[in-house]
């Protein structure tokens, strides 16, 4: 069974919020990537995925600002008709009310609640998110951010929750990495890199290899989509791992950070928008 490590000891890398502040909400964004040997090194189907708010939460950390505009538009939402974009939107789309919601947009926030209901719904998440008493839950809280964050730390926990008792967890690898791919897009602004804003690309970058391996854990690994999919994705990794900067520190890479020269970012910045417009671009 494919399985998701929220919440695992910290062995190797742990994605550092400590500029957001201390409320609740920070206790539960903290995503730690493993680093295993031996048996437990054989398994492709043990890795970590954070829930998509923590994306949005470390961007903001490290000085991202809210600006209009860059999120998917909602009128998209019935133009996927592929099941596999379907859920790569739902991701896509719980990263953009998650940063709307950090960022005080609550009506925003609201507008991308009821996308994502209508997307959980074709792909089967029907129940989770046509729960009433969680819709009202984030209704009540529009005007409290911490609040509303708190419920859609909630939602995501039924989601997975569902997934897992169902044997579905590899949907929630394809879901994760939609809200990945936005998270890293609205990072980038088309400007010259920040160092705050570089390192935190970068400690995202050790989500990818675990977002693949979802991907490979997929049983219809032979479907066109999926397979362009994948291959858009190592295609990102590949770029990465292939910068100077990025090979400099290889062999330590666990406690050391690549400081990413311009050009690097640019080029890292150049794949994710690439990648994010063929998984938005509507139609499909």
């Amino acid at each position: 069974m494919l399985k998701l490590n929220y919440f695992a000891p910290a062995v190797a890398l742990t994605l550092s919020l400590a500029s957001c502040g201390g409320g609740e909400a920070e206790k539960k964004e903290v995503a730690v990537v493993e680093e295993t040997t031996g048996a437990d090194a054989s398994s492709d189907n043990d890795y970590v995925l954070p829930p998509p708010i923590s994306i949005a939460r470390v961007f903001q950390g490290a000085g991202l600002k809210y600006i209009a505009g860059r999120t998917n538009e909602a009128t998209n939402v019935d133009k996927y008709s592929v099941k596999i974009d379907q859920l790569m939107n739902l991701g896509v789309y719980s990263t953009d009310m998650a940063y709307c919601a950090i960022n005080s947009k609550s009506q925003e926030a609201r507008d991308y609640l009821a996308v994502i209901q209508k997307l959980g719904t074709k792909v089967g998440l029907e129940s989770v998110f046509s729960n009433k008493e969680l819709i009202a839950k984030f209704d009540k809280g529009l005007e409290d951010p911490e609040a509303l964050q708190d419920v859609i730390y909630e939602i995501q926990d039924k989601s997975d929750e569902y997934m897992e008792n169902n044997d579905l967890k590899y949907l929630g690898a394809i879901q994760f990495s939609g809200a990945w791919i936005e998270g890293m897009y609205l990072a980038i602004d088309n400007t010259k890199q920040t160092e705050s804003i570089g390192k935190s690309l970068v400690e995202q970058m050790s989500l990818l290899k675990n977002i693949i391996k979802g991907f490979k854990s997929h049983p219809a690994q032979e479907d066109a989509r999926l397979k362009e999919v994948i291959g858009m994705y190592e295609g990102i990794l590949k770029t990465y791992e292939n910068m100077a900067s990025v090979k400099k520190v290889s062999g330590n890479i666990n406690v050391e950070t690549p400081e990413l020269t311009e050009a690097e970012y640019q080029a890292l910045a150049n794949e994710v928008k690439k990648v994010r417009s063929n998984i938005v671009k509507p139609g499909k």
